[in-house]
């Protein structure tokens, strides 16, 4: 079979596309990922050995302005090349997770006729997803809301395809480094000005008797640095990025997690991990919000949104949480029946159903 991959911009697009390209690869076939060179896809493939093809893509600004045309002029510029490398590569199939490098790519494929299956890892889809989605061979979704939020078109829940070095961690006994309990904070590969703020001083406030490992992203790394030794908390580790292992180990150390709510969402039911919930504002359709419903319905998350400083919410939940062993189990078992362990394989049969 011959496949092209699409999707990104985000990390929470790319990963799960390489994991179904993984997939792919392993069951000989011949792949070829378009994506965006503004996004993390290209250097990405290149550690896994995908042949990475690129364009200038970039995600669609209100066309209001100066920035939001400029936009669109790539975009038209990206879908002319998506197309000729499409009609060269002459796939059976496309395969795409969503982000704004997916749309010329899912543009190119339906002029052309090339059949496409899409999945979204939110619980309302996309731009490029909704814009594309009817035409799809298969709408495949991560979250049981989604088939709520878009009717145009059946949806199949799959569960979502996570890195199989994590599904592998999961089944692993919990490493712990002391009796305390560990609470995990997560703000994206950029990290969250907001959690680097109000997390320490949540904490802080709460005097919290726990470890705590925090991302707090390269660039505002040295300032969450300053801020927890100013507030003189201990056992209190501060990194800019957690790499794949790294995550993997704090995963398995981690008793809570607090963090925004959108593909990580996946990983913590992995490792049947509770969270306080601080959903991004200015997500995409409020998504993320959306999101973390589905998992406070659950009994499985709680929900922090933005608040002001002292960030009173943030520790009366993380407080809560770390008092009640029982509510964690009982969050850890739902989150495991949420989870679907043989995702990927459910998205690869119905790529290759879709395959012409």
């Amino acid at each position: 079979m011959r496949l092209v991959v699409t999707g990104g911009g985000t990390g929470g697009h790319v990963y799960p596309a390489l994991e179904v390209a993984r997939l792919g690869k392993e069951r000989g076939a011949e792949l070829l990922y378009l994506g965006s060179l503004r996004g993390q896809e290209g250097k990405l493939c290149d550690e896994r050995g995908i042949l990475f093809k690129g364009f200038p893509s970039e995600p669609l600004y209100s066309l209001r302005s100066a920035r939001g045309w400029k936009s669109l002029s790539k975009l038209m510029s990206a879908r002319k090349m998506a197309k000729r490398h499409l009609a060269t590569a002459r796939p059976d199939v496309v395969f795409s997770t969503g982000g704004y490098s997916a749309g010329p790519v899912l543009a190119a494929a339906k002029a052309l006729g090339i059949p496409y299956v899409i999945h979204d890892g939110n619980s309302v889809p996309g731009r490029a997803n909704r814009m594309f989605g009817k035409d799809a061979k298969a709408f495949l979704a991560t979250f049981f809301a989604t088939e709520r939020f878009y009717k145009e078109r059946p949806v199949t829940r799959t569960g979502h395809p996570i890195r199989s070095e994590l599904r592998e961690a999961s089944q692993a006994p919990r490493e712990k480094a002391d009796g305390r309990p560990t609470i995990l904070v997560l703000g994206g590969s950029q990290g969250s000005a907001y959690l680097n703020e109000a997390v320490p001083t949540a904490i802080s406030a709460v005097e919290v008797d726990a470890n705590v490992i925090h991302a707090a992203g390269p660039t505002n790394f040295a300032e969450t640095c300053a801020r927890v030794k100013g507030l003189g908390l201990e056992n209190y580790r501060v990194e800019p990025y957690l790499a794949s292992e790294q995550i993997t180990d704090a995963y398995q150390e981690a008793d809570l997690v607090v963090c925004r709510s959108g593909s990580t969402l996946a990983e913590l039911a992995v490792f049947g991990l509770p969270s306080v919930l601080v959903p991004l504002p200015t997500s995409s359709e409020n998504h993320q919000l959306h999101n973390a419903r589905e998992f406070e319905a659950m009994s499985a998350a709680s929900i922090a949104e933005q608040e002001a400083t002292p960030f009173t919410r943030t520790a009366r939940e993380v407080v809560d949480w770390l008092s009640d062993a029982a509510k964690r189990r009982e969050a850890s078992d739902k989150l495991r029946e949420w989870d679907v362990p043989d995702a990927t394989e459910r998205i690869w049969a119905h790529i290759e159903a879709g395959a012409r």
